[in-house]
């Protein structure tokens, strides 16, 4: 205690110092806390589901890709196949539906599962039950469980929702349950109801025919609990044997697929995982910074109070006792820091959660707990112990016993190699984070300037779910996946007519998916071209769109027509395809007079091509794709878009929008109502948000790196004052003091460059695939990020360079 009233009062005698030391530690502890809080309850915490390390997720391959959906009937032979590796399996989708009934009716976002859902997770209900596997015997009623938050919206606190009836898109369901308020599902947000599907099968619209018979439409997410010592490999190996058998005995539907497993917790996490490891990692090399800021003022102050220590030694003080009282002192500016880096976490926590684009998992559970804070003292011990204890050893030594009459005429050589030392290592840590930071900026701006193939500005876009019974309707004589055309087509006309005479509005058009929506992806055959390999069979993205469709979203044809009021169902069956369409499939063939098929019986003449467009992802290329008029459509896709090119702001059009859509069917609600720019915003969220907190603690680390730069150029002509006196006395012009501090700064810099330069190319190569279009050691970038750490470090030495060039001689000698 009594070390620890002494460091206190020395620190006061040096408020600035310590202040620095303080700022330091705090910005350091309270970034890696804040960040580490965000990476335990993403990455590291269990899935809040009992034994949750045995949930999987199961989904079917193709040569096109490593994890797709899984078609019905495909999963019902994993469930029967398969019970030997897996305790159970469940299949789920979601759906978005038109809740009426006991209430105001309303838009909810729902999912279809297996009886064997929630049994699978180990869930238990707050009330009633929950799904089971009676519910899914063949003809079995509707009935849904529903969340916390919608029992509280739609039932009274005296009645309960067990045995009540709800309306999902016409259908009547019966409430058996409620769950916890605490359960959440990460791969499907926001939902607040589950229904039992078709014989265990999900059914997230009214599936025409006989879904279990199903295998050439992937729908289905499967969720699986391995049983007792199974690895996810063991179960891959086994579905890689059943599709194997599947494909032999379905070789129109199965050849070429197979099975692949995961961890749940590797499949909530997703694409994010990289993204947060980054973030970690930058802020770690953010502590390391503040760490060397903070060892290097210890090492000067150590070094000025030199003298002092050399009197204790000299009156009998032991090694330990010095350097006892040099950590206790340290610890003096730990509390402080401490506390400040805590403050600053929660602040940063907060902030991340508000900022953080939707794509990051498990939002709503990151929280600082008890094991955080716990984390961030012990950090904050740590780094501060760390820092001091090489001033402590350093200042303890022996030798300081000779030192008595020694003051701070020379700086030894060894104290001004540990403050070289830490500076070089502080901009050279720098100058890989200014490196990541512009590397991310730089494919931030990649990005935003690429090519999507449509226009945005100005473009509102409604999205509907068709699921209620007038839209899937059984088409008379129709196939098993046809629906009567007539409703969808009115409902279409009836909006389009009433828009295209708005105020405002320059077209309208209807499709399938909003832009960056995807869209469903068909097997596709061209008349005449070789038969593929089984397994390699071309497909398609899939649209069927109104005749103002391209022309609304700005997309070029580049050959033959557009589409027209005549191209409906009584005319000649036709299709446009996409650039990426002919690249594939057309190769050595005129696209326009092409003839392709798909969906069995459907035979689509092209007319024209369009250029490509970025459908899935704005960082993914064109796939090739296929467009056909509405009318020339029957299939019973639940799906539907429209979209409003207004000559204004596009917000202007969302009252004229609701209000076509009222008119063409008053119970048909909206799902989604956005801008198109800010579905072009939402999928470069997540990068965006990468780049500004790297840049931030880029930001970060150089300031601190140039204070401590400052300091050292600082300390160094102070202690240097006799020899520049000298200097000064035999002629030196302060035009050469100056550069003898410039030279000094600029050869620590140079080699913090170089040493930034090596760091920079070897984690480069790690970190290339969180890049786009950006090399990860493009030599433009490195030398960009060399110049933006030299600069700092110059202008740190401005003034202790001019300081030295004021140096009068006999000042310098009067002080000695």
């Amino acid at each position: 205690m009594r070390d620890l009233i002494l460091g206190v009062r020395q620190w006061r005698r040096s408020p600035l110092l310590a202040a620095a030391a303080i700022v330091s530690i705090g910005l350091g502890v309270g970034a890696t806390t804040a960040i580490f809080t965000v990476v335990r309850h993403v990455l590291l915490r269990p899935l809040p589901y009992a034994a949750p390390e045995a949930l999987v997720m199961a989904w079917e391959t193709a040569p096109d890709n490593p994890a797709r959906w899984v078609a019905p009937a495909n999963f019902l032979d994993w469930r029967r196949d398969a019970g030997h590796v897996f305790e159970s399996l469940a299949a789920f989708d979601s759906f978005s539906a038109a809740l009426t009934g006991g209430g105001v009716p309303e838009r909810v976002r729902g999912v279809s599962a297996s009886g064997t859902f929630f049994s699978t997770l180990g869930q238990r209900p707050a009330e009633g039950r929950l799904l089971v596997p009676d519910d899914d015997r063949p003809g079995a009623a509707c009935v849904a469980v529903v969340a916390e938050g919608l029992r509280q919206r739609r039932f009274s606190a005296a009645t309960t929702a067990v045995g009540a009836t709800m309306v999902l898109d016409g259908r009547a369901c019966t409430v058996v349950g409620v769950l916890p308020a605490t359960f959440s599902f990460p791969l499907m947000a926001s939902v607040e109801v589950w229904t039992n599907g078709d014989r265990g099968v999900p059914r997230s619209f009214n599936f025409p025919g006989d879904v279990t018979t199903v295998r050439d439409s992937h729908l289905l997410f499967v969720l699986g609990r391995l049983r007792r010592d199974v690895t996810p490999v063991a179960a891959e190996r086994e579905l890689q044997v059943i599709m194997t058998r599947l494909a032999a005995a379905y070789p129109d539907t199965n050849t070429g697929l197979g099975a692949h497993v995961e961890p749940l917790q590797a499949a909530v996490v997703g694409d994010v995982r990289p993204v947060l490891w980054l973030l970690q990692a930058t802020v770690l090399v953010l502590l390391l910074v503040a760490s060397a800021n903070v060892a290097h003022l210890l090492l000067g102050q150590a070094a000025q109070r030199r003298q002092e220590l050399t009197v204790r030694a000299s009156l009998g003080a032991r090694r330990g006792v010095l350097v006892r009282q040099l950590l206790v002192e340290a610890c003096a500016l730990a509390i402080p820091g401490g506390l400040l880096g805590l403050l600053l976490a929660m602040w940063g926590v907060d902030l991340l959660v508000a900022s953080a684009p939707a794509s990051v998992p498990r939002l709503s559970e990151i929280v600082i707990d008890p094991a955080v804070l716990a984390f961030g003292l012990l950090l904050t011990c740590a780094v501060t112990l760390l820092c001091a204890l090489v001033p402590a050893l350093d200042a303890s030594q022996p030798a300081t016993r000779t030192g008595l009459s020694t003051g701070l005429r020379v700086a030894g050589r060894r104290h001004t190699a540990w403050h070289r030392a830490f500076v070089v290592g502080e901009l050279a840590l720098a100058h890989l984070l200014v490196v990541a930071a512009l590397l991310l900026s730089a494919s931030l701006f990649a990005a935003t300037r690429v090519d999507l193939g449509f226009a945005s500005e100005g473009r509102l876009t409604a999205q509907l779910n068709l699921a209620s019974d007038p839209y899937l309707r059984p088409a008379p004589g129709g196939g098993e996946f046809s629906a009567d055309p007539q409703p969808r087509q009115q409902l279409i006309e009836t909006v389009v007519t009433r828009l295209q005479a708005a105020p405002g509005v320059r077209a309208v058009a209807a499709s399938f998916t909003t832009p960056l929506g995807g869209a469903p992806n068909r097997g596709v055959r061209v008349e005449g071209a070789p038969e593929p390999p089984r397994g390699q069979e071309p497909t398609g993205d899939f649209q069927a769109v109104t005749p103002d469709y391209f022309r609304t979203l700005g997309i070029a044809l580049v050959q033959g027509r557009d589409f027209t009021t005549a191209d409906d169902a009584r005319g000649q069956p036709v299709a446009i395809v996409n650039g990426a369409f002919v690249n594939r499939y057309l190769q050595g063939r005129a696209a326009v007079g092409s003839v392709i098929r798909f969906g069995g019986s459907h035979r689509h003449v092209v007319v024209g091509v369009a250029a490509d467009v970025r459908n899935r992802q704005v960082e993914r290329g064109a796939e090739p794709a296929f467009f056909v008029p509405f009318p020339q459509n029957t299939e019973a896709w639940p799906f539907l878009a429209v979209t409003v090119w207004t000559s204004g702001d596009s917000a202007t059009a969302a009252p004229l929008l609701r209000a076509a859509l009222a008119a063409a069917d008053p119970n048909q609600p909206i799902s989604r109502l956005l801008a198109v720019d800010a579905v072009v915003a939402d999928q470069l969220a997540p990068r965006r948000f990468t780049t500004w907190l790297v840049g931030l603690f880029g930001g970060l680390a150089l300031l601190l790196a140039t204070i401590g730069a400052y300091g050292v150029l600082s300390w160094s002509v102070a202690t240097r004052r006799r020899e520049i006196g000298v200097r000064s006395a035999l002629g030196a012009s302060p035009a050469s003091l100056r550069g003898l501090v410039l030279g000094e700064a600029a050869g620590l810099a140079a080699v913090a460059a170089v040493v930034g330069i090596a760091l920079a190319s070897a984690a480069g190569r790690l970190g290339q695939a969180l890049l786009f279009e950006v090399s990860a050691t493009s030599p433009a970038l490195l030398a960009a990020a060399a110049a933006v750490v030299v600069i700092p470090a110059l202008l740190a030495a401005a003034l202790p360079a001019e300081r030295a060039a004021r140096t009068q001689p006999m000042d310098a000698l009067r002080r000695e």
